[in-house]
This record gives structure tokens, C-alpha cells and sequence, in this order.
């Protein structure tokens, strides 16, 4: 078999899926790295037929559309993924709920075309949900709120570079009930800036630690996943 014939052959064969997946709160300190080398065990375990990169070190085609920061759990999370072989969708399902860890829930499974815009490409925002439920925070979060709303500039420092985070506050809304308080955020997550849930929190004069964090959505541009 020639070159070009093989080449083709091999890319016919090729299969992207993307997985969505839920975390609970026994994955909120695990890291995104450490959360990627997990995935690759589970794929592995599940004998999911893992194309890999060329080159010195290859590493199997995995790639997530956003590292959810650590103490967050996660109603919606999005990894993309190449098969060589193709696999059968209700097949490579079966394999991969076999092989999930607790903590982990299969949301779907589903193809997507080889040629399809990198996920972290096609992301537009992230979509939080925040539970306090100090009481001495309580009382002051909704003026914080409407402060931090009616600003234009909300300074914080990250990695020793400062920088405004309000305009990465695309909403952020506040529901006070008798013991606790929920705050909903939709914050900017593309390639030019990308919120985070927990900086929000402590700009409210709120201790991150204190809080449960969950990712509940992730919006793409295509609106399909």
C-alpha cells in the first residue's frame, strides 16, 4: 500500500467524539491536569482505540473546552476526542460506563466531524452556580451585588499581573433565602479572557472556601453542545 493510500485509508477510519460529563464533589480538588492523565486511565481501560500525536512524545488526541478550577463541581463538562478505529456509538458507550470511576456521570456521547473547530475555539462563556451559606456574608451580599454590578472596573490581582475582571462578568444575579444565599454568574470564557468563579467570590468579600461552586452549563457558539 502506498503512502497516499494509507494516509487516506487511516483518516477514513478516523472517528472524533465528543463526551459529555458530570463531576461530583469527590473530583473538586483534583486538578485539570491531573484530571486529563485521569481520562486517558479511563479511556485506556475502556479500550477505546486512542489515536495519538506524531511526533517525539506522542499523546493521545484528548482535548477539553475548559479546565474547571479546582473546588468546583460540575454539571456540564465537554472533552472531544479521536478514534482509529471507529467505534460503534452504543458500543463505545457500553465500554466507557464499564469504566468510569465514582464521581464521574456519562452525560452523552456523540459524533462530531473530524474537521470541526477546536472546542476551546468555539467557547463563548461558563455558566456558575454559587451557594453561600455563612451568615455573617449573607446579609451584605446583595449591596456587594448591586455594587459590583453599576461598576466598570473591578480590579483584582492573579499571578502577580492585575487585571479588571467585571468585564468578564457577562451576568450575575443574587436569591437570598432564609439560610443561605445563590448567586448565578455567566462568565466570559474564550481565548482572550476567561472569568472565574472563585476571583467573583472573593471581589464580593466572600471566602471562596466557604462556598459550593458548580459549573452547571458551558455555551459554544455552534449551540451544540
Amino acid at each position: 500500500m502506498s503512502d497516499e493510500v494509507q494516509a487516506v485509508t487511516e483518516a477514513v477510519s478516523r472517528q472524533r467524539l465528543r463526551v459529555t460529563f458530570t463531576r461530583d464533589l469527590t473530583l473538586k480538588y483534583i486538578g485539570h491536569l491531573d484530571m486529563a492523565k485521569t481520562w486517558q486511565r479511563i479511556l485506556r481501560r475502556a479500550d477505546w482505540p486512542l489515536a495519538y500525536s506524531e511526533g517525539f512524545n506522542p499523546q493521545p488526541k484528548i482535548t477539553f473546552a475548559a479546565a474547571l478550577p479546582v473546588g468546583c463541581t460540575s454539571d456540564h463538562e465537554v472533552m472531544d476526542t479521536v478514534l482509529s478505529p471507529a467505534l460503534e456509538i452504543d458500543e463505545a458507550r457500553a465500554r466507557l460506563e464499564r469504566a468510569l470511576p465514582p464521581g464521574i456521570r456519562l452525560r452523552s456521547i456523540e459524533p462530531v466531524a473530524l474537521n470541526a473547530p477546536a472546542l476551546q475555539t468555539q467557547l463563548l462563556s461558563t455558566e456558575f452556580e454559587i451557594v453561600i451559606e455563612e451568615p455573617a456574608a449573607i446579609a451584605a451580599l446583595p449591596d456587594r451585588v448591586r455594587e459590583f454590578q453599576s461598576a466598570t472596573e473591578v480590579m483584582r490581582e492573579r499571578r502577580g499581573k492585575t487585571y479588571n475582571l467585571r468585564p468578564l462578568v457577562q451576568s450575575l444575579s443574587i436569591e437570598v433565602e432564609s439560610d443561605r444565599a445563590v448567586i448565578r454568574s455567566s462568565l466570559q470564557g474564550t481565548e482572550s479572557g476567561t472569568g472565574r468563579p472563585d476571583e467573583l467570590i472573593a471581589a464580593l468579600g466572600v471566602d471562596p472556601a466557604t462556598t459550593h461552586i458548580k459549573r452547571i452549563n458551558l455555551i459554544f457558539l455552534d449551540k451544540t453542545s
